[in-house]
């Protein structure tokens, strides 16, 4: 069902785009999280970007910090990327980052890959579909679907939606690109 669903929605990205440029790897986002453990709810905020260093590689970071009653999460990843512009919108990605968890009574450090595709469905507005497995003490693997929509060129409003079974994530936000 997982794989049907991913499938689906990676082939509706690449058929859309119309006088669009492939997605910017080059920015900052800044916005609010809520990590959902199976019924037990965190909220906070999120910083991320990436950085473009040649036409296929990028640097790629990412800090969440979360809290509720006293229960603190915070989840930092940096890595590498690479990306592939398969189409005049459409761009395959892959990261692999190193990935740290500092929680309350627990620290722990791993590793995340994450593989998907970035498509630009107008000039305006963006879609993204994406799977991701984090290795963390335990392992997990989520699918992302997510989006932008630019109200300039260096300005946009991003939303994200991660689904694991026991974990659901989803990010809102501002972009700058440069």
């Amino acid at each position: 069902m997982k794989k049907t669903l991913l499938a689906s929605a990676v082939l509706s990205l690449l058929s859309f785009g119309v006088l669009a440029e492939n997605p910017s790897f080059d920015n900052l986002e800044a916005g609010y999280t809520e990590f959902d453990f199976d019924g037990f709810k965190v909220d906070g905020f999120e910083i991320k970007g990436s950085r473009s260093f040649s036409d296929s590689l990028y640097a790629a970071w990412d800090y969440s910090n979360v809290s509720d009653n006293g229960a603190d999460l915070k989840l930092t990843t940096i890595g590498l990327g690479y990306k592939n512009d398969f189409s005049t919108e459409s761009t395959f990605f892959s990261e692999l980052n190193y990935a740290k968890l500092d929680s309350t009574g627990f620290d722990d450090n791993g590793y995340e890959f994450t593989v998907g595709v970035r498509t630009m469905m107008t000039d305006r507005l963006e879609l993204k579909a994406a799977v991701e497995y984090l290795d963390i003490d335990d392992d997990m693997t989520s699918l992302i679907i997510g989006g932008a929509y630019s109200v300039s060129d260096s300005i946009a409003f991003y939303a994200d939606y991660k689904y694991e079974s026991d974990l659901s994530r989803y990010d809102v936000g501002l972009r700058y690109s440069f």
